[in-house]
């Protein structure tokens, strides 16, 4: 019963609102470089794409105010005192936020003119806001950020991971994903990049149905890089495998649960069988003194229920503790959070 419990709520949860928008979106991955230009010209220039984003894995980085509110300027507080952080920050096209329907609670995103990191402006998430000014205003403050070595092995001077200070001029709300969707899940720092910058993904929103739209896209990108065959996918997709996974495994739990109630219903019935086999002499008594058919199996039963009881109730009580115990854990993420 627990089990079937847990696997109910986590399949739930996986039906959650992931956070970014699903429903006419997919990834292009791009591995070859030497393609870049022409996976992304076939991309902009196909008739079912409606919106190109581009966006660049997370990188680890350190978050260090460098203008800071004006109480820290008057009492004089070092540089090297103020806040630092660390924190993940991520390069995205203008198009992004838009494109996935990411909000920017205050602010503003960034303009067509601003793609590279050189436009010096970020756009950092509400949690990050919190984090380096508790007691102020994000917007107009700046920030140097301070990479740490990419995952892929590129040296952090270079673009866009060279340490750099940017002014905030957005805050976006936090991309906290679903239980089993995590992909777009980000809390952090978004800096400028455009489409062509190596080692960034596409992102796109389509017309129509975007499973056909993602065929007749892999159609024409099956040309310019065959290595494409299986990386082109929709979050759709993406999102649905998690709770297509976790359904079997529900089902496939409540088979066994079943079987294994079955079986212990058998094994009861046996123990049962036995104990009146044990007490025919004790029960042929009781009927010659008078006792009815009716009134001896309820003495029977009676007799036999009162474990059963007992453990469904403990088991129960225990079941139920455990769920109220995750709820309460999961509130208090969600608050601390």
């Amino acid at each position: 019963k627990t089990a079937c419990l847990r696997l109910r709520s986590a399949f739930a949860a996986a039906l959650a609102d992931p956070g970014v928008r699903t429903t006419d979106t997919m990834t292009v991955p791009i591995a070859n470089e030497s393609r870049r230009a022409a996976i992304v010209s076939e991309v902009t220039a196909h008739p079912s794409v409606f919106a190109v984003a581009a966006a660049a894995p997370p990188v680890s980085a350190v978050a260090s105010v460098v203008a800071d509110t004006t109480a820290d300027t008057q009492a004089g507080v070092p540089h090297d005192m103020r806040r630092r952080v660390s924190i993940d920050y991520m390069s995205v096209s203008p198009e992004y936020f838009q494109l996935l329907e990411i909000d920017l609670v205050r602010g503003r995103g960034f303009t067509d003119a601003e793609r590279t990191p050189d436009a010096a402006v970020t756009v950092v998430s509400e949690s990050v806001a919190r984090r380096l000014w508790p007691d102020g205003e994000a917007l107009g403050q700046v920030v140097r950020i301070e990479a740490d070595r990419p995952s892929d092995g590129q040296q952090p001077s270079a673009s866009p991971y060279a340490s750099r200070t940017y002014t905030v001029v957005g805050v976006a709300r936090d991309v906290r994903g679903s239980a089993l969707f995590q992909f777009f899940a980000f809390s952090g720092v978004y800096v400028p990049i455009d489409p062509q910058r190596p080692g960034s993904s596409l992102v796109l929103r389509v017309r129509g149905d975007p499973e056909h739209a993602r065929l007749a896209l892999l159609e024409r990108l099956l040309r310019v890089d065959p290595a494409l065959d299986h990386e082109v996918e929709t979050l759709r997709t993406r999102a649905g495998m998690g709770a297509y996974i976790l359904q079997i495994v529900f089902w496939v739990t409540v088979a066994l649960g079943g079987l294994a109630l079955a079986l212990t219903v058998s094994g009861l019935f046996s123990v049962l069988s036995y104990l009146v086999e044990q007490r025919t002499k004790e029960i042929g008594v009781r009927i010659a003194l008078g006792a009815t058919t009716r009134g001896i199996a309820a003495l029977v039963l009676s007799q036999s229920a009162r474990p059963i009881g007992f453990d469904l109730l403990a088991g129960g009580g225990l079941a139920g503790g455990a769920i109220l115990v995750r709820r309460v854990g999961s509130r208090q993420r969600v608050l601390r959070g």
